[in-house]
């Protein structure tokens, strides 16, 4: 058996105005205890008015691997997926958020699945940093920590994640890239694996009306795969999610006010989703997702 992790890696890093987070981001992979068998980290830089071209710039002059794509207009991540895509010969691809923080380890735990063939693809467990001592904060620590205990039953992508370079390339009327991936890898008769281990840091919303913002656009996205591929979405399951909730609060004990607050913000965002996709077609308006500005600020504080 061909053992994966000794093969070549592309990393690709899909980029719009990422100055607050993209050297600390590159810094990260950089610092890989498998950065050896990184090949290349292209950075596709979309539409970009603020200074990520000139950070990557800088990082690439001390760091042939890193190579910047500068695209003039941006069409949606999916295309610049593809832009990647079509660059790269590596029999491993990693696709990372532009704005996330790796620990040394993250991507060995990410690719180690990859070593069983009938693995395709492998998704990374993301950890918000935001202060769960405020109710956004408790929000987003509370959805991320839903996504861990359901993917670790039934693997959903997110964030950041791997697969064997092997793909067409992605539909850009999928509004989401990860669940575009993972339908060509099961239709490939390959499965998905979900790797508790490679943690990566990340920031959800601090404001309410971002909050609601991110949660409805990924709501519509999760419902368009649905549709589109005739398939089911872990996360979207009422059942995965009571039975996740269930074992949360056997476990943690969390504010019982916040806990029923939360699950009433996040019923209201799948009901205006609804509305948006379902009876409205709005699918369209989310290709191009507008930035949060409260979600650009990735500092994870040190234990």
């Amino acid at each position: 058996m061909t053992v994966t992790s000794e093969r070549p890696i592309a990393v690709g890093i899909m980029a719009y105005n990422e100055a607050a987070n993209i050297g600390r981001t590159l810094r990260s992979i950089q610092e890989q205890t498998i950065a050896a068998r990184i090949n290349r980290i292209i950075v596709v830089a979309s539409g970009c008015t603020d200074e990520t071209c000139a950070i990557v710039t800088r990082i690439a002059a001390a760091d042939p691997r890193v190579i910047l794509v500068e695209e003039s207009v941006r069409a949606g991540k999916t295309v610049a997926i593809n832009t990647f895509l079509s660059a790269i010969h590596e029999p491993i691809a990693v696709i990372p958020s532009a704005d996330l923080i790796l620990e040394p380890e993250t991507l060995e735990h990410l690719i180690a699945p990859l070593d069983d063939p009938r693995v395709g693809m492998v998704g990374a467990h993301p950890i918000p940093t935001n202060d769960p001592k405020t109710f956004i904060g408790f929000a987003v620590q509370l959805m991320w920590e839903l996504h861990h205990r359901i993917a670790s039953h039934e693997p959903k992508m997110g964030e950041l994640v791997a697969f064997r370079n092997q793909l067409e390339s992605l539909d850009p009327a999928v509004l989401s890239d990860e669940l575009s991936v993972e339908n060509q890898i099961r239709a490939a008769g390959l499965r998905i694996e979900y790797a508790p281990a490679a943690r990566v840091y990340n920031r959800g919303p601090e404001t309410l009306s971002e909050f609601v913002v991110q949660r409805v656009r990924w709501c519509v996205a999760n419902m368009q795969t649905a549709r589109d591929f005739e398939t089911s979405v872990s996360t979207l399951s009422v059942r995965n999610v009571l039975r996740a909730v269930r074992q949360l609060v056997v476990q943690t004990r969390p504010r019982p006010d916040w806990l029923v607050a939360a699950a009433m913000l996040e019923a209201w965002c799948r009901l205006r989703a609804y509305g948006s996709f379902k009876i409205m077609g709005h699918a369209e308006k989310y290709r191009v997702w507008e930035p949060l500005r409260s979600t650009k600020t990735v500092v994870r504080k040190e234990s």
